[in-house]
């Protein structure tokens, strides 16, 4: 099919109550879903909770150092058990309604004045949901159903996230965390990620930085690794060329510190390396037309035992970025609300955008009520 004429998603799939109920049931409670480094939830009795489209999840360190995932939901009357973002407990997660308090395996442990035989504590553990950890980072799924492996959907991927295990990602550590709030549809901010024909209009310091961008380019064709070469010997995503900052592992045996390379994880997990740090950035779909992303920034253990270690170069400059793009979102989401819009259309450089649809589409082409595009 001649790309010139390849449509966009309708206009209604990035605002409409029904398409979000549709993305729920069809791409976040099927799909492995990235929530964070395991590293948040370091220490047994450590927990993190997570939103994943209006579910709220439980991410525990167990006492045998497993890392598992509950419903945030009691298993009495159904109360929100944990309201904090994250938090520590010695020995047992405690609902604050009726004092309820489970092990870190998620068993009933605790009833106060409830007597043993009134009801069947081995039948009434917290809702599991599906774990997975792959190089430190934590994936959640929440099929009823048993799921592919974790390893198989990062297999089935338009870019190459398994291939960037080469640079040691399970040894990074964080050393900044940012939460930035987005009016504008999930779709919108993951298909922003998959093109550069914005990029020489709205991130003037990103093209200065990475070459290719410069006309709207996401690889380079001389290259067969899918990176893209940085400028002035950069090696780093920064403003200034001459930073040197402590390489990750990687790229020091074999890497090319020169260079950046890039992947999305669908649903909606971006993975950026560059010669000194990766960025992992989990969006959360916070209703039709918001979401929240969450961005990690990994470092070598080199460098952040260094006291003299200063990563805001590396956050500053991807926050401007961020926030240029989260701008450029949120016009976007204003504009597709048009009646007159009923579908875009993609150029041949939109293809990484177009396949990321396609992969949407199959998770939806079950449902009568949505359009399948033709590849």
């Amino acid at each position: 099919m001649d790309s010139a004429i390849r449509k966009t998603l309708p206009g209604v799939s990035y605002h409409s109550d029904e398409t979000y109920d549709i993305d729920k049931e069809r791409v976040f409670y099927r799909n492995w879903v990235y929530v964070g480094r395991a590293e948040r939830v370091a220490k047994p009795g450590a927990w993190l909770r997570v939103e994943i489209a209006e579910e709220s999840i439980l991410i525990v360190r167990g006492k045998d150092d497993q890392v598992r995932g509950f419903y945030n939901v009691c298993r009495h009357r159904g109360s929100r058990i944990c309201d904090d973002a994250s938090g520590e407990v010695r020995t047992h997660l405690r609902c604050p309604y009726h004092a309820w308090g489970y092990a870190l395996d998620g068993t009933l442990a605790i009833t106060p004045m409830i007597e043993k035989d009134e009801i069947d504590r081995e039948s009434t553990s917290l809702w599991p949901v599906h774990v997975e950890v792959w190089e430190g980072f934590v994936f959640v799924n929440l099929s009823r159903e048993e799921p592919r492996s974790l390893r198989e959907h990062l297999a089935d991927q338009q870019d190459d996230p398994l291939g960037l295990a080469r640079f040691g990602l399970a040894d990074l550590r964080i050393g900044h965390i940012s939460v930035n709030d987005v009016q504008a549809n999930w779709k919108i901010v993951i298909e922003n990620y998959n093109e550069c024909l914005h990029c020489p209009t709205i991130h003037p310091e990103l093209v200065a930085a990475v070459p290719a961008y410069r006309k709207g380019n996401i690889f380079e064709n001389d290259r067969h690794d899918g990176g893209v070469s940085l400028a002035d010997g950069r090696t780093a995503i920064v403003d200034d060329p001459r930073l040197r900052l402590p390489l990750l592992p990687g790229f020091k045996k074999d890497g090319d510190p020169e260079a950046y390379y890039g992947a999305g994880v669908y649903p909606t997990m971006f993975l950026d390396v560059d010669g000194s740090s990766c960025l992992t950035t989990a969006v959360f779909p916070t209703g039709p037309r918001s979401c929240r992303l969450v961005t990690e920034y990994l470092f070598s253990s080199e460098a952040l035992a260094d006291p003299d270690f200063d990563p805001s170069p590396i956050v500053e400059f991807n926050e401007r970025v961020t926030h240029q793009d989260n701008e450029a979102c949120e016009r976007v989401q204003r504009g597709v609300t048009s009646r007159a819009f009923d579908h875009g259309v993609f150029p041949a450089k939109d293809s990484w955008v177009h396949g990321f649809d396609q992969r949407y589409l199959r998770d939806l082409e079950d449902d009568p009520s949505v359009e399948r595009q033709d590849a």
